[in-house]
């Protein structure tokens, strides 16, 4: 379960590392390949998919310990899923805003 919500932690920040580089040419023009294209559309889909799977996951294991009634429960880890969701759509939503039609 760590290894999933590190990879899925990871997803935006990625997405977000790609942008910039991107935008300040650290990249060394991977950003202008088509390599470079189909990673910043695979993180564009999966990074929003990813998080909600994650979130999801993490409101059952919230709800199923509520329902046994652990005393070591917290809405730490379903908090951090709400946040890595809101920032996975926050960086698509700058990316849509991004786009240049011709």
């Amino acid at each position: 379960m760590n290894a999933f919500r590190i990879v899925v932690a990871l997803l935006p920040q990625a997405l977000i590392v790609l942008l910039v580089g991107g935008r300040f040419e650290l990249l060394g023009g991977f950003n202008r390949t088509d390599a470079g294209f189909g990673t910043l559309v695979a993180l564009f889909l999966a990074a929003p998919v990813a998080t909600l799977a994650l979130l999801v996951v993490e409101t059952f294991r919230y709800t199923f310990q509520i329902r046994r009634n652990d005393a070591a429960r917290s809405f730490s880890m379903p908090a951090v899923a709400i946040l890595l969701f809101f920032e996975a759509l926050a960086v698509d939503l700058y990316l849509l805003s991004q786009l240049k039609m011709h």
